[in-house]
């Protein structure tokens, strides 16, 4: 149903990444590179990428309204239809509450959980406006909610020293489908609190200059599940382009703990 793309040398416990709203599985390009030894998936939500719009992910499944809980059951079938019964699973921003949602819809395929850059509680009331005016722009054709977010969402070392990476996500967020980033907002603009659906060993990681998901957020789950927050240096919000290598080294760790422990 979705589109996934799929790297190293097969295994029987993919690490499956899911990407920030509103990049693609390409977002993960430059960290799968530092992962060449271990399975690793990643795939297109739903309207970005070569996915399958949201409409079509909600008339397969009956959806009434967006939902990542949707995105998250479309995932679910997806593997079973791969013949994958577990994973460990990372989200990046957007990719993190979905990441959760198919925790706590499939809790016998997910192994671990990385949690990077992300708010997996619902969107306070000025974060849930301010998504619900990006959704009537959208409505209209108009993208320029997401336009500026390589300048406001990024370090200050990717602006001025990484400016492949930073020019890369101009270009990319100047090329969102509306339609789609109405439905993926909508989506977000739904979900529900879910920081006590969190029942299995997890990794925090978040860019120390990450403006949308702050230090005192990373904290609070910290002391929830009796973990470490890793703070990379020199990164904003998508840690995934900014310090690939920096975020490889967590994941590669992370994900050897959970599969040398099974």
């Amino acid at each position: 149903m979705l589109t996934y793309h799929r790297t190293g040398p097969g295994g029987s416990c993919p690490l499956l990444l899911l990407h920030a709203l509103p990049l693609d599985s390409s977002m993960w390009n430059r960290v799968v590179a530092q992962l060449e030894d271990i399975d690793v998936l990643t795939v297109d939500a739903p309207g970005f990428g070569s996915s399958p719009t949201g409409a079509e992910i909600d008339e397969e499944f009956g959806a009434d309204a967006p939902s990542l809980d949707t995105y998250a059951r479309a995932i679910a079938r997806d593997l079973e239809d791969m013949g994958i019964e577990r994973v460990i699973v990372g989200g990046l921003s957007m990719g993190g509450p979905v990441a959760v949602a198919l925790s706590r819809l499939a809790p016998d395929k997910v192994a671990g959980l990385a949690l990077m850059d992300t708010n997996i509680a619902a969107d306070s009331d000025e974060a849930r406006q301010n998504r619900r005016a990006a959704i009537t722009k959208a409505d209209s054709g108009d993208i320029s909610s997401v336009l500026s977010m390589a300048d406001t969402m990024t370090a200050q070392k990717t602006k001025d020293d990484r400016r492949k990476v930073y020019c890369g996500l101009k270009d990319q967020l100047a090329q969102v489908n509306a339609a789609s980033l109405a439905w993926i907002q909508r989506a977000m603009a739904n979900r529900e609190d879910q920081r006590d659906a969190v029942k299995v060993p997890v990794l925090l990681v978040r860019g120390e200059e990450d403006a949308s998901c702050t230090e005192e957020m990373m904290e609070d789950l910290a002391q929830r599940y009796g973990a470490e927050v890793h703070t990379i240096p020199g990164a904003g919000h998508f840690t995934a382009v900014e310090t690939p290598k920096s975020l490889a080294r967590l994941l590669r760790k992370f994900y050897d703990d959970i599969v040398h422990a099974d």
